[in-house]
């Protein structure tokens, strides 16, 4: 007992020794060379600093200057100085803890993983005036304080390796292509629970607040609050920049919830589309979900002036609840086109229901490509109704399609409207009223027209149609079984002095003609399929004509335009200085049976001129398709014939004495309309 008393006595002088020694060097110049090594010891990096500050008063606090933390001499970390509060329980402890460590003016290029480092705690981390500079991650001027940080295990970052309280303040930190100044941050983090008390800074010259949770084991975030004033943006590629990173590999989160997003008097400026004095409220959005699975999401929006394309709306203001497969709008108005509008309904991935939809003073100017933009537009519906529509008041031109037309002062009316079903346009149920004040239709001119219909179970019916005309009127009735596989239809038509122009400004009929045309049609059949429109169609048409002359064209000029192979498709022609020439023509009858269309021999006649006609036209047989034309003027002669599918066209003149015959071959669309 006494050797064993002996030597822990002997053990105990040496430590006593030895610290006495180590305290007495530490308050010598030769501390710095003696601390160094000791740093060299312990850490896997190069660890050295220029002075080292230690008084025997205060045994527990050490002060290093000037330090830099080199890997194969590359300074990774520089630092004006380190102050250390060393634990008292790091002496009778397995562990070095230390109360306190304060860095600072750090600066760093290439933060290293400090993983190697031996096991130790800090209660109170303290990084004052942070300077780092990474590919991903910079931070200038920053303020950071951590609790109970310790030594990092493998793959987890240095500022991710504590427990307890988080407070940090930065000028400028920039996570990506993501850039804010002015940061102030006070966070808790357990384990892998993160919670954001309080977030606040700049952003595009916006200043952002918000309060969030992020649970690092799933990498989800719930943002329980954000909110940013004053947004400005005007760089489509700092949007693209942005858009890319959210959706790359190198975005942290898998799953966000937004509880609540506020944008307030904000404006984006971008080439497509932009919008000034922005108000925005989102609720409960998930991600990375889209619209159609949002379980029971808000959005509230107001601008003072938005754009899209060339589209300028003023005031507009929407109110919008998504469901799952469901987008609902609770109001959705704005002035536009010089007028004003609003709707309410809902849209989910096949249907559109409007449920009140009202518009006012509408001027809409139409480009030539509106037909395939109506198409791309409506084929995503399959089904479409609409409980309640008005507009009153509204115009509608276009000067650039094919058919140039303007109508203006329409007036509509529907109510409990199925205006599309199963992928099929109709009038399937419900009432449709409409009013025109003036239209112009390739030049033809009409004044209140008038459009009413009905629908009941499939059944529809067009009660009345009036087209009046300077000084005339197109009357018409007609009914269709939508509901029946096989379409049944009829149609009547009455026309009292309608102008002839009709036939080429409307109908394509290359033989431009002035005057007035009586009519009186009544066709029915069945249009389920092209082929049983073909089979089907029965009825006759009755024509005559008043005050008959040809328009802006000569008799040559009519007779050098018919040689063309496919001149059913010219353009009438414009206004020339030529005189009209007045004809005379005989009554036109045709008669439909089951797709085979009769046209009697009918004749247009003038002075040194003469249009003869007459067909025999199967529909549904090419092989029983004939028809001929026939026009005289002076001492020229051409015939026209279809045969077969097959256009020929013989030049006979008797001023020259030569015949000319030109074959063509041709499809049924090449035939005048």
């Amino acid at each position: 007992m006494r050797l064993l008393s002996k030597l822990v006595l002997i053990f105990v002088l040496i430590i006593v020794v030895t610290l006495t020694t180590l305290i007495g060097i530490l308050h010598t110049r030769y501390n710095q060379p003696l601390v160094n090594f000791i740093l060299a010891q312990v850490s896997p990096y190069q660890v050295s600093a220029k002075k080292i500050d230690y008084d025997i008063r205060i045994p527990y606090q050490l002060r290093f200057e000037h330090v830099e933390i080199t890997d194969n001499q590359q300074v990774l970390i520089h630092a004006d100085s380190i102050q250390l509060w060393l634990s008292k329980h790091s002496i009778t402890g397995d562990k070095l803890v230390f109360d306190g460590v304060q860095i600072n003016n750090i600066t760093s290029a290439n933060m290293p993983l400090l993983t190697t480092l031996p096991p130790f705690t800090i209660k109170r981390l303290v990084l004052n005036n942070t300077n780092l500079n990474t590919p991903t991650f910079a931070i200038k001027h920053g303020l950071i304080q951590m609790d109970n940080w310790q030594t990092p295990t493998a793959n987890t970052p240095w500022w991710q390796s504590f427990n307890g309280n988080l407070k940090m303040s930065a000028t400028n930190i920039r996570w990506h292509q993501v850039a804010l100044q002015q940061v102030l941050i006070n966070a808790n983090k357990h384990d892998q629970q993160w919670q954001f008390k309080g977030i606040s800074g700049l952003w595009q010259q916006a200043k952002i607040t918000a309060q969030a949770q992020f649970n690092n084991a799933n990498h989800s975030l719930t943002i329980d609050q954000l909110t940013v004033n004053q947004f400005r943006l005007q760089d489509q590629q700092l949007l693209n920049d942005w858009q890319q990173q959210f959706t790359s590999q190198a975005m942290p989160f898998k799953a966000i919830t937004l509880k609540r997003l506020d944008v307030v008097n904000s404006s984006i400026e971008l080439p497509q589309w932009g919008a000034d004095d922005i108000n925005l409220s989102l609720d409960n959005w998930q991600w990375p979900q889209n619209y159609w699975q949002q379980q029971n999401s808000r959005l509230s929006f107001s601008a003072s002036h938005a754009q899209w394309q060339q589209l300028n709306v003023e005031q507009p203001l929407a109110e919008l609840q998504f469901m799952p497969q469901q987008i609902i709008s609770h109001g959705i108005s704005a002035q536009i086109l010089d007028g004003f509008v609003r709707v309410d309904g809902w849209i989910d991935p096949q249907q559109l229901f409007i449920s009140d939809l009202k518009a006012s003073g509408i001027k809409w100017f139409i480009d030539k490509d509106w037909p395939q933009t109506w198409q791309q537009w409506q084929q995503k519906y399959t089904d479409i109704i609409v409980k309640k529509l008005n507009i009153n008041n509204s115009q509608i031109t276009s000067s650039a399609s094919t058919v140039p037309f303007q109508l203006a002062g329409i007036d509509i009316n529907a109510k409990n409207a199925v205006l599309k079903q199963n992928n099929q346009w109709g009038l399937w149920q419900g009432n449709v009223d409409a009013d025109l004040g003036f239209g112009s239709i390739n030049q033809v001119v009409i004044n209140q027209a008038i459009a009413t219909m009905h629908s009941n179970a499939g059944q529809w019916q067009l009660d009345k149609l009036v087209l009046p005309f300077n000084h005339g009127m197109l009357k018409a009735r007609a009914r269709i079984s939508l509901d029946d596989p096989q379409r049944p239809w009829q149609l009547t038509l009455i026309g009292d002095t309608v102008p002839a122009q009709t036939l080429s400004q409307w109908l394509s009929l290359p033989l431009p003609l002035t005057g007035v045309i009586d009519t009186q049609i009544k066709l029915h059949g069945q249009a389920g399929i092209k082929a049983d429109f073909k089979t089907h169609l029965n009825g006759t048409a009755h024509v005559d004509f008043r005050q008959l002359a040809l328009m802006n064209i000569t008799s040559q000029q009519l007779f050098t335009h018919w040689q063309q192979p496919h001149f059913a498709a010219i353009n009438p022609p414009a206004k020339t200085a030529a005189s009209s020439l007045p004809l005379t023509a005989t009554p036109l009858t045709i008669t439909a049976q089951d797709g085979t269309i009769q046209l009697p021999t009918t004749t247009i006649t003038a002075n040194n001129f003469a249009i003869n006609l007459n067909s025999h036209w199967n529909l549904a047989d090419s092989k029983q398709q004939q028809f001929q034309l026939k026009l005289t003027t002076d001492c020229q002669q051409l015939i026209r014939s279809w045969d077969h599918g097959v256009s020929s066209a013989t030049v006979d003149s008797s001023c020259t004495g030569n015949t000319k015959y030109v074959p063509v071959k041709v499809e049924d669309t090449a035939l005048p309309h």
